[in-house]
């Protein structure tokens, strides 16, 4: 029996289509499914698409807003619950149960598909953004980013605004890679000899966990070598260095 988006059978040929296309995305991506494909596997006709929704468009945007508002709402629910423990506790927010509290929507037991699609979508509005993704990340998750990094700045005191929301937006680019690259998945295993098994999805998890954790670290982060220069100097730095050598040296006053 076919099961619709809230897990309940399916009755109509509208959520049979909803149904397989959150399937169908989640296996091959937004642009790996046809019209065609999509109507296939509902068993409909592909006039049942344009029927019931417009255009592939329309349902593809129907999918992933239902997405978003289950993956919204799981994180909401996990920051609520942290919250409360930490005001229990009187200590503010520990920074591994925020990361946690994040990479909770995309590694799940209970819903894995799920954060393949919420994958699916991000990558897909930072590589090709259309109306339909900018309407869905504008509306549905801009809020809780501004939430979520709320919280997040609670856990890291140590660092100031601005580094917190450049690192948001950094472990955003690293969960997405790591939940939606089969490729690279093939290349760490190639690499590691077969030392690390990516489909091994606690491990993955925890590995994720780790990381993102590490790069909320203590202090800021400095790109200075132990004599006070950049580690790796960019060209700007070069430039620099060569027109101090050549201008005659300036002493204090």
């Amino acid at each position: 029996m076919r099961l619709n988006e809230s897990g309940k059978p399916g009755s109509t040929t509208r959520d049979a289509l909803r149904a397989v296309a959150e399937e169908l995305f989640a296996e091959h991506g937004i642009d790996g499914v046809t019209t065609r494909a999509l109507a296939e596997r509902a068993g409909a006709n592909m006039a049942a698409v344009n029927y019931h929704y417009g255009n592939k468009d329309n349902l593809t945007m129907a999918v992933f807003r239902d997405v978003a508002r289950r993956t919204v709402q799981r994180r909401l629910d996990n920051l609520a619950r942290i919250e409360a423990r930490a005001e229990r506790e009187g200590r503010a927010p520990g920074l591994r149960e925020v990361v946690e509290a994040f990479v909770d929507a995309y590694v799940n037991h209970d819903s894995p598909r799920t954060g393949v699609l919420l994958a699916h979508l991000v990558l897909q509005h930072r590589v090709r953004s259309t109306e339909w993704t900018e309407a869905i990340v504008r509306e549905e998750l801009d809020d809780f980013a501004r939430r979520y990094v709320g919280v997040l700045r609670r856990a890291v005191p140590h660092l100031d605004e601005s580094e917190v929301h450049w690192r948001y937006h950094l472990m955003v680019g690293a969960v997405m890679m790591g939940v939606s690259g089969h490729g690279s998945n093939a290349r760490l295993r190639r690499l590691s000899n077969g030392l690390c098994a990516p489909e091994d999805r606690d491990e993955f998890r925890e590995q994720l966990i780790a990381f993102l954790v590490a790069s909320f670290g203590p202090g800021p982060a400095t790109d200075k070598d132990i004599d006070g220069r950049p580690a790796i100097p960019d060209g700007s730095h070069q430039k620099n260095r060569a027109r101090t050598r050549t201008q005659p040296r300036t002493e204090e006053t």
